[in-house]
């Protein structure tokens, strides 16, 4: 089994990536809960999106200040 090692300045780059894939996805789940009509997936995307879009914003603006 090969291990495979992310070197520390590519850390927040990796952690900016995965919180977006995140909130992307939370984002589609209130698109397909809105199309459906479903109130409780809607709702719940929504909840989500509270914590993950500052985590987006938090990844990405440490990432771009390390960048410098």
């Amino acid at each position: 089994m090969s291990s495979t090692r992310i070197e520390e300045k590519d850390k927040p780059f990796v952690l900016a990536i995965i919180s977006s894939g995140i909130t992307i996805m939370n984002i589609v789940i209130v698109a397909i809960g809105s199309f459906l009509g479903n109130k409780d997936m809607q709702t719940n995307g929504m909840e989500l999106l509270k914590f993950t879009f500052p985590l987006t914003a938090m990844a990405w603006t440490y990432y771009l200040s390390k960048k410098e």
